[in-house]
């Protein structure tokens, strides 16, 4: 017999889940409300608010040092304190539920720090809100993150995921296109109040109209070295959870990768800084990654139900490997002038440049084939009574994803850039965009690791 999550490991016995009632699409909707809340204010500050104070504040000589001191800072916050405070709620016993408060003084955190933020005078009370608001979205996220599982029936977990998989879809598009236009018209401050608004109403409908009733799952924790022991060493109890997380880590390398440098790629190989049609270029391949994430998400996510989890796991990092290797060649014409030509004159750019935003439809696919079956796929593997503590873990793999993304590109790009091109593009592009597809090879082969658990 395959392991379940309830036999895989030594954990102890935990008191036995209620049983969930079949959950209607506004159900879905409205627990998947908060995910679009989370997706839009990342989006929003990380691509576009925190970028534009690092630059008014510091000046353009010293911006990149300045970001990678506050991802830094972020990063920390997101891998260690999110799978505590998952932990936390797990054991949490209130007359509001044990994830509910958490959500609530999380997002009223949130709120009170991004206001500090639009008010920061400096670098260092934006390094300092910075890390505060960090600290308040994460320990609203692992336990909103934990919610999710108490309340969808086992049977229903490819639906969820779908619906979680569209929600982060549209949580990145509106944080991508909608802030840029208030941040371009109206400034940054109402930039950071929609965020505000939109978290507490999310918020309010999470608390309000979603059932917190599950017991915890054990004693609170009576320490601090209690607390980190036991949530960073219960998940090595459990292979198939690792053998997931190492997938999804380098599936996520290969994506943010992608993302985080195709604007320098445009720029450098197709525009040689032209600043307006570099951002139309990217804006397309970005825009199309979104639109074919869109399309697939829901019929991955309800197909999963029926032929597993890691075929389309599977499938998702294959179609990302496969579009980032095209970007590599996409300099070369490999598609017929009366396609590219009209996309040409419709988004003002080469035709060359037209072909490479195409590969946006081959990562889009693969992005949302991954990220509307890996949610389903973590709860088939993880106990679901300690999933506040796993959701939070995985949080690893989601926020080392783009450090180390990054950290690998950027390291690797300048140095190869000031040798001899390669396959006719500036060095460091190809190996890049090589090591990215690699690592979304691998970690979709990684999946096969990962027994499939299916329904008894």
């Amino acid at each position: 017999m395959i392991p379940t999550a309830a036999t895989e490991g030594s954990a102890a016995a935990a008191p036995p889940l209620p049983s969930r009632r079949k959950l209607n699409h506004f159900d879905f909707v409205v627990l998947s409300l908060y995910w679009i809340a989370i997706g839009y204010m990342w989006t929003s500050l990380g691509g576009l608010i925190i970028p534009d104070l690092v630059f008014e504040f510091v000046g353009s000589r010293n911006e990149g040092l300045a970001l990678g001191v506050l991802e830094g800072v972020g990063s920390l916050m997101a891998v260690f304190w999110q799978p505590i405070a998952g932990a936390l709620s797990d054991r949490t016993r209130t007359r509001f539920g044990r994830r509910h408060p958490f959500i609530l003084g999380g997002t009223i955190g949130d709120v009170l720090f991004l206001v500090g933020l639009a008010l920061s005078g400096s670098f260092g009370m934006v390094l300092i809100f910075y890390f505060l608001l960090q600290t308040a979205s994460n320990t609203a996220q692992g336990p909103y993150q934990g919610l999710m599982p108490d309340v969808v029936p086992v049977e229903q977990r490819g639906v969820a995921s779908g619906y979680f998989g569209i929600a982060n879809v549209i949580g990145l598009f509106a944080g991508t296109v909608g802030t840029g236009i208030i941040l371009a018209y109206a400034g940054r401050i109402p930039a950071i109040l929609t965020i505000c608004v939109l978290l507490v109403i999310t918020m309010l409908a999470t608390i309000l109209l979603i059932p917190d009733r599950a017991e915890r799952s054990a004693d609170q924790f009576t320490s601090v070295r209690q607390a980190i022991t036991t949530t960073f060493s219960r998940p090595l109890r459990y292979p198939s959870f690792l053998w997931l997380m190492a997938s999804r880590l380098l599936i996520l390398m290969g994506l943010v990768g992608v993302q985080s440098f195709v604007y320098f790629y445009f720029r450098n190989v197709f525009f040689h800084n032209d600043r307006t049609d570099t951002i139309t270029a990217s804006y397309a391949l970005l825009g199309l990654v979104i639109v074919a994430a869109f399309l697939v998400s829901w019929p991955a996510a309800r197909a999963s139900d029926h032929f597993g989890r890691r075929p389309f796991i599977l499938l998702g990092g294959l179609m990302g490997a496969a579009g980032v290797l095209i970007l590599m060649f996409s300099h070369y014409q490999l598609l017929p002038s009366e396609i590219l030509e009209p996309l040409a004159r419709a988004l003002r750019v080469p035709p060359l440049a037209a072909q490479a935003t195409l590969v946006g439809v081959f990562i889009g696919i693969g992005y949302g084939v991954f990220f509307s079956v890996d949610w389903a796929f973590i709860q088939d593997v993880i106990p679901s009574e300690e999933a506040g503590l796993f959701m939070g873990f995985s949080n690893i793999a989601t926020a080392g994803s783009g450090v180390i993304a990054r950290l690998i590109g950027g390291f690797l790009l300048d140095p190869f850039n000031r040798g001899p091109h390669i396959l006719g593009l500036p060095g460091g592009f190809p190996v890049i965009f090589a090591v990215f597809s690699a690592s979304l090879l691998v970690g979709a082969l990684l999946i096969l690791k990962v027994p499939e658990v299916r329904k008894r």
